[in-house]
């Protein structure tokens, strides 16, 4: 198997924009729903473009992913290749909110017109309607097992393939650590409450990595198989 250098760098590049964009898009994130009417506007205003931001930072990084497996192959297990597929179903039904806030919000929020109004609509916003349309969970549950579960796959398998730095694959298991903390942790800290914005400084970390290795040939071997980085 031949991978050109320059898809690598490329793919590097993106990633690392993915993970840039989703870090920002997950720092100023709202809320989910306006606290009173009169920050509708602004509210609306801040969550089409910052669903806007995610929504594409999520796509770069699912574009750049493949380039990060493919780049460690002769070292991966078969259970290391595991962490792309989770990865990929995590990241991509994390993206399916987007475009309630994107499209859907400044519909419906246009025909709020009295605090009760609000209320109604929050509540329905904020409590689904599984009851109703229990397939719902069926976007919502896979995320958080797929991306952590992901995540730690590629952390364990990127230490065993020993093909890239340790640090990038050491980091997962920090970022991983800080998101169990901001679950037990029962009180406020903000640093913990933006933690899902970490993970995305994985990602950077990744694709800086591939972006900017040094360019060169490498031949590597393993029993039969073989991987070919042309320049």
């Amino acid at each position: 198997m031949s991978i050109p250098k320059g898809y690598l760098k490329f793919s590097g590049i993106i990633l690392l924009l993915g993970g840039l964009m989703g870090f920002t898009g997950q720092l100023v994130h709202l809320g989910d729903v306006p606290e009173t009417l009169k920050d509708i506007p602004e509210f609306l205003k801040g969550a089409v473009n910052i669903h806007v931001l995610l929504a594409y930072a999520s796509t770069f990084i699912l574009m750049g992913l493949p380039a990060l497996f493919l780049r460690q192959a002769t070292g991966l297990k078969w259970w290391g290749w595991l962490s792309y597929p989770l990865l990929f179903i995590g990241l991509m039904l994390e993206i399916f909110h987007g475009p309630v806030q994107i499209i859907a919000y400044p519909i419906i929020f246009d025909f709020v017109h009295t605090a009760a109004d609000l209320k109604h609509v929050s509540d329905l916003l904020n409590n689904m309607a599984v009851d109703r349309f229990p397939l719902q969970l069926a976007i919502f549950i896979p995320i958080i097992p797929g991306i952590f579960l992901g995540l730690l796959l590629l952390g364990i398998s990127a230490l065993r393939a020993k093909i890239l730095p340790k640090a990038p694959a050491i980091f997962v298991f920090i970022v991983f650590a800080i998101q169990v903390l901001s679950f037990i942790v029962p009180v406020h800290i903000h640093l913990l409450e933006i933690s899902f914005a970490y993970i995305h400084l994985i990602f950077v970390w990744f694709g800086a990595v591939l972006a900017f290795e040094k360019s060169k040939s490498a031949v590597s071997h393993d029993k039969n198989d073989v991987v070919l980085i042309n320049n």
